[in-house]
């Protein structure tokens, strides 16, 4: 994997304010804290600095009349699954979400899911948006959406080394998501979903034997590579989607100005951003798994390796896809849009 210069390239005021950081939260007499809640720890990325960085730059945008404040690890409800609700029963005025797990709120957003999408955080980032206004603003519409992006695609981190097909067989896998399950299991082995805070107990004691994750999940925070020591990158994959979420209420509620000034600090722009910084941990950690680091033995399929899982894949996600038409989403529609 290349590095892109142009991910080192800072854009207007998105970069500069939201991942470079600014000056510290205002606390001013009358001023609006709204509370972001996400279920990572305090050192995971999107809270050390991408949430930690806009919460900065909305305050000193607004002059201190919309402030925000970061509740890390949980402390506002553990694990994702009900990260969704939260921000909609205004547990948080702003939640992190993670769509693949809760699957049936966001079925035309699971599409851009899929595999073959794109090979980059941004690359699908930017495909996500290019489908949004038409195809998927219909789920979000009890909620302000701040940002969506997308992670890297994922690798097979596993305890035992896989180069074909038949390596999977029999094999207990975690998948992205629900929707992902069929392409495990079409490649023989048994697709479970299980959110990504439960995964390393479940790799640990033998419930999985493998994780289809972004290769950054073998360090920290996630740290797979304790007890998984293979990966095996090059195949069509599906991605992470996420969301940074407002209550709707609240947002209605702010003054003028200050939501121009946050919606000229998130968006698109933010989306594409935050996908790019993100996708650092990525580059990063393909270079250590190639050095070894951890004991990582790192193997990149070569096309006629992945060849075998990619013709099973692309019939998993056609299967797929006419699932999800007889549900009534136009899901070939949003697939053929995204992969044109």
């Amino acid at each position: 994997m290349k590095r892109d210069k142009s991910k080192f390239v800072v854009s207007a005021t998105i970069l500069g304010a939201i991942l470079a950081g600014g000056s510290g939260l205002f606390t001013e007499a009358g001023a609006k804290e709204l509370k972001i809640a996400t279920f990572m720890s305090p050192k995971h990325h999107l809270n050390s600095v991408v949430f930690k960085n806009l919460a900065k730059a909305v305050g000193k945008a607004t002059g201190g009349s919309t402030t925000m404040k970061l509740y890390s690890g949980g402390q506002l409800g553990k694990g994702p699954v009900q990260q969704y609700k939260r921000v909609v029963d205004n547990v948080a005025e702003l939640t992190f979400i993670i769509q693949g797990t809760t699957t049936k709120i966001f079925p035309r957003t699971m599409v851009v899911a899929q595999p073959a999408v794109g090979r980059t955080a941004v690359e699908v980032t930017k495909k996500l948006y290019s489908v949004y206004d038409r195809f998927l603003a219909q789920e979000y519409k009890r909620v302000k959406v701040l940002g969506l992006w997308a992670n890297t695609p994922p690798v097979l981190i596993s305890k035992k080394p896989i180069r074909k097909l038949s390596d999977l067989k029999g094999l207990k896998v975690r998948a992205m998501s629900a929707t992902n399950i069929p392409q495990i299991n079409a490649w023989g082995a048994a697709g479970l979903a299980l959110p990504i805070t439960k995964t390393y107990d479940a790799l640990d004691k033998g419930v999985i034997d493998s994780v289809h994750v972004a290769v950054n999940a073998l360090y920290r925070p996630w740290r797979f590579a304790e007890i998984a020591k293979h990966a095996t990158d090059g195949l069509e994959g599906p991605t992470s989607l996420f969301a940074l979420l407002m209550n709707r209420k609240e947002w209605d509620g702010l003054p003028a100005a200050d939501k121009g000034k946050i919606d000229g600090l998130t968006g698109s722009q933010f989306g594409v951003a935050t996908a790019r910084s993100w996708a650092q941990s990525d580059v990063k950690a393909i270079a250590n798994a190639k050095k070894g680091v951890g004991g990582v033995k790192y193997h990149m399929l070569s096309k006629s390796e992945a060849a075998p899982f990619d013709a099973v894949t692309a019939k998993a996600t056609e299967k797929f896809l006419a699932g999800q038409e007889k549900n009534g989403v136009p899901a070939r529609a949003i697939y053929a849009a995204i992969t044109k």
